[in-house]
């Protein structure tokens, strides 16, 4: 990945953090470690950094009550948040990747929600966006100064457990809010799908995968990898001591990891 430093990414920033301050469709001000993931996303083209970061508001404006109406301790949101498990797993793969785990906390169908769940991924990957991926605290750094970009990961891996999905847990997937979660994922997020991993797959998959198939570029969809044999297989492509102790790993419990960024996200929102 290109890697640009010194002079030459502080003139980049500096002009994108002013285009950005008079942009009149932007919020007034942005952190300039998000700023740093849109320019590094985009492989340090300043003009395309622009189009991706309009692309990102405009889609939070249009879809305010996933992006814009938050407070995590609304009763949906609340529900939300103990029903589902969203981890953001500590270090960096190899290749510089960071690893992001989801699965149900519930098998219950019923307590599924699909606003809700695309809305708590967003406020756990904006809080996310606004501290290193690795290394000290973004508090900790100059204000003047960004974040070197090794502190910022090469792109993302997603592992999704769809263990205790059943045919019911389909009905209550929203068509019009999984639309809006892969544009945008796909289009303006200020990092790099890189990998998706798929496992405890159910004997319909094919019927899950047949539904959000329309929405998934084909070469976002070819980075789809299916794990139906246990866990070894996704051992060879993410390293085993990153994931929590019920995975196998030693990053920690899975009650440990949700502590940690939940006490951040309610610090950041």
């Amino acid at each position: 990945m290109t890697t640009i430093k010194g002079q030459e990414l502080d003139a980049m920033l500096s002009e994108i953090q002013n285009w950005f301050e008079t942009n009149t469709n932007l919020p007034e001000k942005i952190q300039p470690i998000v700023l740093h993931r849109f320019l590094k996303c985009m492989h340090y083209d300043v003009e395309k950094t622009k189009t991706i970061i309009e692309l990102n508001y405009g889609l939070r404006n249009k879809n305010p009550h996933i992006f814009i109406d938050r407070n995590m301790d609304d009763e949906q949101t609340a529900k939300g948040l103990q029903v589902s498990d969203l981890l953001i797993l500590p270090g960096l793969t190899p290749e510089r990747y960071k690893v992001l785990l989801f699965r149900l906390a519930d098998f219950d169908a019923s307590t599924r929600n699909s606003v809700e769940e695309t809305k708590i991924f967003f406020m756990m990957t904006d809080a996310r966006f606004t501290e290193p991926d690795i290394g000290a605290s973004a508090e900790n750094q100059d204000e003047k100064r960004v974040l070197d970009d090794a502190h910022i990961a090469d792109g993302d891996v997603q592992i999704v457990d769809i263990d205790g999905y059943t045919m019911r847990h389909l009905a209550y997937i929203s068509i019009f809010v999984l639309r809006v979660y892969m544009k945008f994922v796909q289009e303006a997020y200020p990092s790099r799908l890189r990998a998706i991993h798929i496992i405890n797959c159910p004997s319909f998959l094919d019927r899950m995968m047949a539904m959000m198939k329309p929405f998934i570029r084909e070469e976002v969809y070819q980075l789809i990898n299916y794990h139906t044999e246990g866990m070894d297989s996704l051992y060879k492509e993410v390293p085993r001591d990153m994931l929590p102790v019920e995975y196998g790993g030693k990053a920690g419990t899975i009650a440990e990891i949700k502590t940690h960024w939940l006490r951040i996200l309610r610090e950041k929102t």
